[in-house]
């Protein structure tokens, strides 16, 4: 019976590293008109309107950018996190969490004026999201327990917060029932950038947080500290790098990350908190995380890559009368053929002899 096991190449190069990602976005085009079409569907007219449309449809680039916003932030912070080996799985949760805390600010500040609502809604929303990311952090580093399951879990914790909230204790009086919050004030709202257009100030902010992240990603103590406990936590130790500490920093980070995004979207686009806040940014921003490479700069390009799907899947529901779910079966696929090409540029498969073959 033949054997065979998986065997590390030689380390790749890093043009073969960025062609990658290239790659999987082809083959989830190509696989995808082939699965759509099979099941009844119009397969090559659903990758033309979700990843051509958006892009040659100028009235839609400003929907890229609302939604490749918040996915880069998040990005950004995964990316650091899993440099470091560390899984938060969670940033749903964070990015909840991170627009709660700001929408107490607003909510606060109601009927009040002054430059400064904004930034508190900020620092709000940062420590919103790290104060949730802390919990996976301590049961970690001082119960040992599996990050990936505490940050995910805590997620769903976070959803049956707001739908308690905002029936209860933040409904608006003058909602005719509904279930939301009221408007924020003037200066709780970020301001339009461009105007008659819904370009807000967070798309800015996204591109100065993944450029300040890929600087001290590369040039500080801090980014070498989570690479090196990465890649070789055994050297780290030897170097004075606390493997507990990169947890703490690591997670905090990207909690941080994923609530200032949950605030700017709540702040931005939403501009009340609802219900329907929840829009599984936080675990397509994991996809968005290894499609850039762990790098703050790919990350940008990957955000931009996940907010065409997002906006293509809704035209190609009215267009083509593709099901909603169908953005979120391209993001898989796109995922799959990623972790694939990783596998196959890193291992190959070797035959081994059988212990028939070895006593022949």
């Amino acid at each position: 019976m033949m054997q065979f096991r998986l065997e590390k190449r030689r380390e790749p190069s890093k043009a073969v590293l960025y062609a990658a990602p290239l790659i999987a976005v082809l083959l989830t085009m190509f696989f995808g008109a082939i699965i759509f079409s099979a099941i009844g569907y119009d397969g090559v007219g659903a990758v033309r309107e979700i990843f051509l449309t958006p892009l040659t449809n100028s009235l839609k680039w400003q929907d890229l950018a609302v939604k490749a916003s918040p996915l880069i932030i998040i990005g950004v912070g995964l990316s650091i996190a899993y440099r470091a080996n560390v899984w938060n799985i969670g940033a749903e949760g964070q990015y909840i969490m991170g627009a709660l805390a700001a929408t107490w600010v607003a909510l606060s500040t109601h009927g009040m004026t002054g430059f400064w609502i904004l930034p508190a809604m900020m620092i709000a929303g940062v420590l919103g999201g790290a104060a949730f990311a802390a919990i996976p952090a301590f049961f970690k580093t001082r119960l040992n327990v599996n990050e990936i399951l505490t940050s995910l879990m805590l997620t769903y914790a976070s959803v049956q917060l707001i739908y308690y909230l905002v029936r209860a204790p933040w409904k608006d009086p003058m909602g005719m029932g509904f279930p939301q919050t009221r408007r924020f004030a003037a200066d709780a709202l970020l301001p339009n950038i461009i105007p008659q257009t819904i370009v807000h100030a967070g798309i800015p902010i996204a591109i100065i947080v993944a450029l300040v992240a890929w600087f001290i990603m590369s040039r500080s103590v801090f980014g070498y500290q989570m690479k090196v406990v990465g890649a070789a936590p055994h050297a780290a130790r030897y170097g004075g790098f606390s493997e507990k500490k990169t947890i703490w920093l690591a997670l905090l980070v990207s909690g941080g990350l994923a609530g200032f995004a949950g605030m700017l979207e709540v702040a931005g686009p939403f501009q009340r908190m609802v219900p329907g806040f929840p829009t599984n940014y936080g675990f397509t921003a994991i996809i968005v995380a290894f499609l850039g490479r762990l790098n703050p700069l790919g990350v940008i390009f990957a955000g931009i890559i996940m907010a065409i799907t997002f906006v293509g899947g809704e035209i190609a529901q009215t267009t083509i009368g593709l099901p909603s779910a169908a953005s979120g079966i391209f993001q898989s696929m796109m995922l799959f053929f990623l972790l694939a090409g990783d596998i196959l540029v890193r291992y190959r498969l070797r035959r081994v002899a059988s212990q028939e073959e070895a006593r022949a």
